[in-house]
């Protein structure tokens, strides 16, 4: 029997994917997304507060009361200041109906790292990041992908050989502890970091061997993927997936075996 599964890049660190019952929306916070015909099931997950990674936008899509939200317990936690939630950025805030909402409803679920959730038909384990929030796989019956957030090796042209050291064992760490394969990944290459952008991603080709790979958090540099992808395109077996344009449609055939 054969799965379809449509991809979808809107921006920086948010991909959609589409199943036949539902979409997942990944760290969502601006750009276009889908249309939902068919008014499949909507299923957020954030990794974390940072402004680029979550937005209360998320509350106000689709039907709230029938989505699920799975975020990253240091959204819970944002700051409150006369009935205001911040974010780093004041312009970015989430009023105190939002976060009432988030605590009261039933169809919302706060992760740390290292924990195991089981949601409809699919099981999360939660890793930690070497920046903020999680990092996490999300496992069906016929596949599992991962999604880093911001979970990578950032070394930063200024780095010490020290401050290097200890982030490379900070990120080493977290993607040793995923043990299961790994079909379809989400995984940053930071245009920002120059000739260091690709010393995460590397590292996790290395160890882990997904079967698929899709870059996150580049914001709207599309032609920054096409950098990973020559230059990776023929060193592992993984199939490196480029992103050309905003609203990118990938689609993903499963053959899978009654």
């Amino acid at each position: 029997m054969e799965k379809e599964i449509k991809i979808k890049f809107i921006y920086h660190s948010c991909y959609t994917m589409e199943f036949e019952d539902y979409i997942l929306i990944f760290d969502y916070f601006e750009g276009d997304l889908p249309k939902n015909p068919k008014n499949k099931k909507l299923i957020f997950i954030a990794t974390h507060s940072h402004y680029d990674h979550f937005s209360k936008k998320i509350l106000e899509i689709g039907n709230p009361e029938e989505n699920i939200y799975i975020l990253s317990s240091d959204i819970q936690d944002l700051l409150q200041k006369d009935n205001i939630i911040y974010l780093e950025d004041k312009n970015k805030d989430v009023d105190i109906s939002a976060l009432k909402f988030l605590r009261n409803s039933d169809n919302v679920y706060f992760v740390k790292p290292d924990e195991v959730l089981d949601i409809e038909d699919f099981t999360i384990k939660t890793f930690g990041s070497t920046d903020q929030g999680i990092s996490y796989t999300l496992s069906l019956e016929y596949l599992t992908l991962f999604y880093a957030g911001d979970l990578n090796n950032w070394i930063w042209p200024e780095d010490s050989p020290e401050e290097r050291k200890e982030m490379e064992e900070d990120f080493l760490k977290e993607i040793q502890k995923i043990d299961e394969g790994i079909d379809i990944a989400f995984f940053p290459i930071d245009p920002r970091l120059k000739d260091n952008y690709d010393k995460g991603a590397r590292l996790f080709l290395e160890l882990i061997e997904p079967q698929m790979i899709f870059p996150l958090h580049f914001k709207d540099d599309c032609a920054f993927t096409a950098r990973f992808y020559e230059e990776y395109k023929d060193k592992y077996p993984t199939e490196i997936r480029e992103v050309k344009n905003l609203g990118d449609e990938f689609i993903i055939l499963l053959d899978i075996q009654d």
